[in-house]
């Protein structure tokens, strides 16, 4: 039997990354986004969380989603004191 997994556990199934300033939560595929929908918003500025967020394709016209945005991703300034263990048990904190 086929099931599908949650946006979270397919983040699990790509890679974290860390760069300079941020710790990237392993993300979903952007196959299934519309590549000119992409932005960044501010989730949480005190704590330095962002996500970056996107349209599903055929739902992004005129510079509108019709549907509703989805985070792909989630980043974690590293200015902020996040490391990659405090990110990772993050959220797994909030998929639960």
């Amino acid at each position: 039997m086929y099931h599908e997994l949650s946006f979270y556990d397919r983040c699990w199934e790509m890679p974290w990354e860390e760069t300079k300033e941020y710790i990237r939560s392993g993300h979903e595929s952007t196959d299934d986004y519309d590549k000119t929908s992409f932005r960044t918003i501010t989730l949480d500025e005190e704590k330095g969380i962002k996500g970056i967020v996107g349209c599903k394709k055929g739902h992004y016209e005129e510079n509108k989603c019709t549907t509703s945005m989805h985070i792909i991703s989630y980043l974690f300034a590293k200015e902020k004191g996040w490391t990659m263990s405090d990110a990772q048990a993050w959220f797994d904190n909030v998929k639960k």
